[in-house]
């Protein structure tokens, strides 16, 4: 195989989520592209209010949505892919092959791009990334799953580099074009893993990281004489705004309200709940479903005599109306939860009717398995009442959908909400019974870093040897079609012995003062603000 273009396996178009502007766009401007009239901006800074602190705004080693958010702005990719189609595209490599096998990925990268330290991107600082992203293991959790099978980065000559595997790798050039592989100088490669987190890395990006104050705000600003974005922006040359201001505001109402004032000019999640009051002419909507995992229960095993119940975790499955969790807590758009996979991801199969709704096989395959009905409504079992935690940081209304849902089989499902530091800390621990997540990535190898138990980055604790195989070799399959049989198999088996309560696919809504034009979505829903600019 090789092409400096190349289309990757795509999701069917019909599901892909749909990048939608929703709101008032008086002249039928679908907004969400740059590339037409007047490419400057009317105010030199913008707010952007964000929901969380992003605990570690190096997008190289983040899992975290708001940090990887941020972090796209400061770096560039040896590759782009067009969230449309698809198709990956030259960026930072001007062109790009592969190995039959897949086991190796030759690159030949521009001459001009340098960082902001005033670097030049070289082979040997590719070569830099890459090993120093190895070594970070775990740390760089998701790195660490789009170099799964690293064995070396060759300098091949003064403009190329050829990265190489022990085993196909097949979703690494589509990793390449996400902020995760995205690139940092030499002088990053060589910083602590702490310092990355806390000051942030040098890119070769549109803008540089100016302060992070944790729990209180970070601030970017543009890089004087950037020329360096892929094919797929809206416009060349710098970025249109100097500065952009992220201050952290974990309340809703507070975000809200900031921008009906206009004391901000773009707010991160706006609540689902809120969408028909911001649909009017006085604001954008942006919107687009998730790819990857969709949100649900994620089991450990080792933690829980009550999750290691396979009958218990069927009947969860079994007792959970994700119909109703869509009503009540998604997003218009939205679809329900129907595999474990989100209708958007490329593989996606559905198991819809494994997935049903049915509360009286739920309570029978309960008593079945010798877990009866309690004086106060809760199941016991040889003296265990069949209570469980789940821990989650975000979608606390789904969880409390699903809560009630479950109290009538009989399940007492125990909420616990914390930050992204102490959900994360609990996978680090394995302290939990169930996590609450989903897992945002374009390719469906999103499975295996979630549900194998060889992954660094899993995050369920199960038993599940057939699992396990098919993940492992839907990693190493270059032939498309064979690896989709595989997908598909994974997801069944997924669902069939309950390795994952799906509860609902995530759309990712934001909301802006109607002059802000040029926010876009990647192809993993993460947000580029490149082409952002205020018209008045």
């Amino acid at each position: 195989m090789s092409s400096s273009r190349m289309r990757w396996a795509l999701a069917p178009i019909a599901a892909v989520g749909v990048i939608s502007m929703l709101a008032a766009c008086a002249s039928g401007d679908s907004g969400d592209t740059a590339d037409s009239g007047d490419m400057t901006s009317a105010r030199d800074t913008l707010i952007f209010a964000i929901k969380e602190d992003p605990t570690c705004i190096d997008p190289q080693q983040s899992t975290i949505t708001t940090s990887l958010n941020i972090g796209r702005q400061v770096v560039d990719s040896l590759v782009d892919q067009d969230p449309e189609t698809g198709e990956i595209v030259p960026w930072l490599a001007t062109e790009f092959t592969s190995s039959d096998d897949l086991t190796s990925y030759t690159f030949t990268l521009r001459d001009d791009v340098t960082f902001s330290d005033d670097t030049a991107l070289t082979p040997e600082v590719v070569k830099a990334n890459f090993d120093a992203l190895f070594a970070l293991s775990s740390t760089a959790s998701l790195a660490s799953q789009y170099l799964a099978g690293y064995e070396s980065t060759e300098v091949v000559d003064d403009s190329t580099v050829t990265v190489n595997f022990s085993a196909p790798n097949v979703q690494f050039l589509q990793g390449a074009s996400t902020m995760t592989l995205g690139l940092v100088s030499e002088a990053s490669t060589a910083a602590s893993a702490e310092e990355r987190c806390t000051v942030g890395v040098i890119g070769s990006g549109p803008f540089v990281f100016d302060s992070y104050t944790p729990n209180d705000s970070v601030v970017i600003t543009k890089r004087a004489g950037y020329d360096f974005a892929s094919e797929l922006r809206g416009h060349q040359g710098e970025a249109l705004v100097d500065t952009i201001e992220f201050p952290i505001i974990t309340e809703n109402g507070n975000r809200t309200g900031g921008l009906e004032s206009g004391e901000y000019d773009i707010i991160q999640d706006l609540p689902y709940a809120d969408e028909a009051r911001f649909d009017t002419d006085d604001f954008r909507l942006y919107s687009k479903a998730n790819t990857g995992v969709p949100t649900g229960l994620i089991p450990n095993i080792d933690h829980s005599p009550v999750v290691a119940d396979e009958a218990v975790r069927k009947a969860l499955i079994l007792g959970t109306d994700r119909d109703e969790i869509k009503e009540l807590t998604a997003a218009a758009a939205a679809n329900p939860a129907t595999s474990a996979l989100t209708s958007s991801t490329t593989g996606f199969v559905s198991q819809e009717d494994a997935l049903a709704y049915d509360p009286d096989a739920a309570e029978e395959l309960l008593e079945d398995a010798g877990w009866t009905l309690g004086s106060d409504g809760v199941r016991e079992k040889d003296g265990q009442k069949l209570t469980f935690t789940v821990t989650a940081f975000y979608a606390q209304d789904v969880l409390e959908v699903a809560q009630m849902q479950l109290k009538d089989i009989g399940v007492d499902m125990q909420i616990n909400i914390t930050d992204a530091g102490g959900f994360f800390g609990a996978i680090a621990s394995g302290d939990y019974d169930f996590l609450s997540a989903g897992l945002t990535r374009t390719d469906p190898d999103a499975l295996r870093t979630l549900f194998s138990q060889a992954a660094k980055s899993k995050w369920a604790i199960i038993d599940d040897a057939e699992l396990e195989a098919l993940l492992t070799e839907q990693a190493s399959t270059s032939d498309v079609d064979a690896r989709m049989e595989l997908i598909a198999e994974a997801q069944a088996l997924i669902i069939e012995n309950a390795d994952f309560v799906p509860l609902v696919e995530t759309i990712q809504l934001h909301a802006s003062g109607a002059s802000i034009e040029g926010i876009t979505f990647d192809s993993a829903s993460r947000i580029n603000l490149y082409d952002v600019r205020a018209t008045s």
